[in-house]
């Protein structure tokens, strides 16, 4: 990007302009002004010859030349040669500055008509004179107004400096806040201003996700510590005392079970970790995904009433295994509300370019006040039941990802979770 002083290549832009433009008016006038004075001496001495030829002889054309002398036109009589017939001249010559036009009378008076130039170049160097003193009085004028003019027109340039080296020292709230967003200094405002706001969001999205990042950390640690710690004790207690049968049966179950709960947990802060990467997009049919989840759920709670339907084209553009994921923990976070007779529903619905999973259940549901609570990371409304409260947070991770959502709606029993993810445009729609 160049950046030289936009106002000197104003001024000088402007002033070459000007310059240019006096240079040809001066040009175009000077030489109209030649062309029209010489085209009048033409006309008089062709005046003066026709007036000539007109007297017909010498005595008759004598009476003429002190007014032809008066236009500047000097007259010579002189005998025409030879003794046969005469023509006269009607081309007007130039010899030098001298133009002259030959006149043979009938009496064979030969009459030379002459006038000069000199008269011309004079009126035109003098004209020529007038103009540049003109020109030279307007390019001073037309410099100082146009110095003045740029000065005053690039002002709110300076403004935009002076705003931007403050915001830059620490007023991050000044703005512009132009008058007018229609024209050129008006849309460099605008635009100044939403990269600012830009600018501002993104530090403080900057900070929350550090915030956030930390926090995560620090839970992290937590969760891992406790099962760790237990699994180390088992593990100790095995190597140090070697106990005998059942107790021995009872610490190799929790060491299984304390491993099985770190991997758990592992997996799943790998997974909330893979969700900063962009997945592969591609057509995804939910009712494909969700049927075989369906029934899985059916052999492991054969006893309870599971319910599935969908419409014919429930095809979003996204990640399958993401989505799978998403359905999957709704799907078991219902099986683990349900009392072993209970009830869930599973329904896919299009509406209005989206489509709708919503899964359903006749558990003991999730308070009004928790609902927005329960996709935070780490949060557990039952600690007694298995999980790291990781799965609903990942889960509405996966959603935004996809430009869709996940809420808990509003249900008189048990509790419903709604999946709304944009719809995969037909070949008709594209």
């Amino acid at each position: 990007m160049k950046t030289g002083s936009l106002r000197a290549r104003v001024i000088v832009t402007t002033l070459a302009l000007l310059a240019i433009v006096l240079a040809v008016v001066v040009t175009a006038v000077t030489l109209a002004y030649r062309a029209k004075l010489n085209g009048d001496l033409h006309n008089r001495l062709a005046a003066a010859g026709a007036a000539v030829e007109r007297a017909g002889s010498a005595p008759a054309a004598k009476p003429l030349i002190p007014g032809l002398a008066l236009e500047g036109i000097a007259t010579r009589f002189a005998a025409a040669p030879g003794t046969g017939p005469t023509k006269s001249s009607s081309t007007i010559q130039t010899h030098g500055s001298l133009l002259t036009l030959d006149e043979v009378l009938p009496d064979r008076t030969r009459l030379v008509f002459s006038a000069s130039r000199a008269s011309i170049d004079h009126a035109v160097t003098d004209l020529l004179l007038v103009e540049l003193v003109v020109a030279a009085a307007a390019l001073a004028l037309g410099t100082i107004l146009v110095v003045h003019g740029t000065r005053t027109a690039l002002r709110p340039l300076s403004t935009v400096i002076e705003t931007a080296t403050r915001i830059a020292h620490g007023d991050s709230k000044l703005r512009l806040n132009p008058s007018r967003t229609d024209t050129e200094l008006g849309s460099l405002a605008a635009a100044f201003d939403q990269m600012v706001d830009a600018l501002e969001r993104a530090i403080d999205e900057a900070r929350a996700s550090d915030a956030a990042t930390r926090r995560f950390l620090a839970d992290a640690s937590h969760e891992l510590r406790t099962p760790i710690a237990a699994l180390q004790a088992s593990v100790e207690t095995l190597l140090r005392e070697q106990p005998e049968r059942p107790e021995r049966d009872r610490l190799e179950a929790a060491v299984a079970r304390d491993s099985e709960r770190v991997g758990r947990l592992v997996d799943d802060l790998l997974g909330l970790a893979r969700l900063e990467a962009h997945p592969t997009r591609t057509p995804t049919d939910l009712a494909t995904i969700a049927r075989p989840l369906v029934e899985d759920a059916h052999e492991r709670a054969p006893r309870a009433t599971i319910t599935f339907s969908a419409d014919n084209d429930t095809t979003v553009r996204g990640d399958p295994d993401a989505l799978e994921r998403v359905l999957r923990n709704l799907i078991d976070n219902a099986l683990a509300a349900i009392q072993p007779n209970g009830r869930i529903e599973v329904h896919l619905r299009r509406r209005k370019g989206y489509v709708q999973a919503r899964v359903a259940d006749d558990g003991p549901g999730v308070p009004e006040h928790q609902r927005q609570r329960i996709f935070e990371r780490f949060v557990r409304l039952n600690p007694s039941k298995p999980g790291h409260g990781l799965g609903l947070a990942i889960a509405q991770r996966i959603a935004h990802q996809h430009h869709g959502e996940l809420t808990c709606d509003p249900t008189p029993s048990g509790a419903s979770f709604t999946l709304r993810l944009p719809m995969e445009p037909t070949s008709n729609e594209k």
